[in-house]
């Protein structure tokens, strides 16, 4: 049905979501009261109309929420806060031109988000400093004015394939079916899918993995991926131990690092110390400092010399550098954009 239109049928309402109050006539199909309460009269379910409505001039408000929307994924903080709600229990927008603006230029593109993310990207807001000043912290400590720009983590979705494109094991292949989840963290129910994918999710990146409702990736709920069956336009941002946990422990991180060191041993013609370097340019797109290649090699020689591991010395060289590419992807500064 959702494929095809077919005659119109006007339903009752349930006063208060309760199904045993039904109204005494049935509610009309016509778009929101507030702007087109007048019934849809063509044949058909009305969808279309309902869309037409939406989308047509003098209806800004659906250009501004997806322009909201997208600002808020780039900077981490809407124009209008409340990104779910632009009714009049929601915040008032910090930047009112601005949207309209913005919304305007996004109809005018073709309703293009490319256009529209290349515009605010390529921005002198969007490239700022994190770093913000005394004065501006006492003038504006919410960073409403857009001063500086906000420290944000990624959002669990890109955290997975940011993992992936250090450990260069990322596949850029666009669109194809989905790939089936792996099921190895997942408890037996009568609802688990019968076939389970690679644990690296055939190295796609995770919009191209299958999202089932009742079988959610464990990596990805603990960086507050929604729930399958909930819109969210405002994801939550918690830090809880959880996440550290995950990142020590969950298979595919583990398997990523092996696959990074792999890479970084087969490096030839460099030193220790420029194979460390061309770690933290790779996952945090900066050089190492001293402090930290010191810290680098005190690590790779503990690792690689514990007479505990009873290991030839090439596994233990591997070992190593596996648990050095372990902890880059451990740091704050992998999962959050300063």
């Amino acid at each position: 049905r959702s494929l095809t239109d077919g005659p119109g049928e006007d339903e009752v309402m349930h006063i208060r979501g309760n199904p045993a109050a039904p109204s005494k006539a049935p509610a009309k199909r016509h778009f929101l009261d507030a702007f087109a309460p007048e019934p849809f009269t063509v044949w058909g379910s009305g969808r279309k109309q309902w869309t037409d409505a939406a989308l047509g001039a003098g209806m800004p408000l659906t250009a501004r929420v997806e322009v909201n929307r997208i600002w808020y994924r780039l900077f981490g903080r809407g124009l209008v806060e409340s990104v779910d709600n632009f009714g009049v229990k929601g915040s008032l927008p910090s930047h009112p031109e601005l949207l309209d603006r913005l919304a305007e230029e996004f109809v005018d593109s073709g309703w293009s988000r490319k256009k529209l993310i290349r515009q605010l990207v390529l921005s002198s807001t969007y490239r700022m400093s994190t770093h913000a000043s005394a004065k501006s912290f006492d003038v504006d400590p919410a960073n409403v004015l857009l001063q500086h720009a906000n420290v944000r983590r990624l959002p669990a979705e890109a955290i997975r394939d940011a993992v992936l494109a250090t450990s260069g094991s990322l596949n850029d292949q666009m669109y194809g079916p989905g790939v089936p989840l792996h099921l190895g963290q997942m408890p037996p129910s009568r609802a688990r899918p019968l076939k389970s994918g690679p644990l690296d999710g055939n190295r796609r990146r995770a919009i191209y993995q299958e999202m089932r409702r009742n079988y959610l990736p464990p990596l990805l709920l603990a960086f507050d991926l929604p729930q399958a069956a909930v819109a969210l336009g405002k994801r939550g941002v918690t830090n809880v131990p959880a996440q550290s946990l995950a990142l020590l422990n969950d298979p595919f991180i583990i398997q990523q690092a092996d696959r990074w060191a792999d890479q970084i041993m087969h490096t030839e013609n460099l030193s220790t110390e420029e194979r460390v370097d061309l770690l933290h340019r790779i996952a945090l797109s900066r050089p190492a400092t001293e402090k930290e290649i010191d810290l680098a090699r005190h690590m790779l020689n503990y690792f690689g010399e514990d007479a505990s591991v009873k290991e030839t010395s090439g596994s233990k060289s591997k070992k190593a550098w596996q648990n050095l590419c372990h902890l880059m992807f451990n740091r704050k500064e992998f999962i959050f954009i300063r």
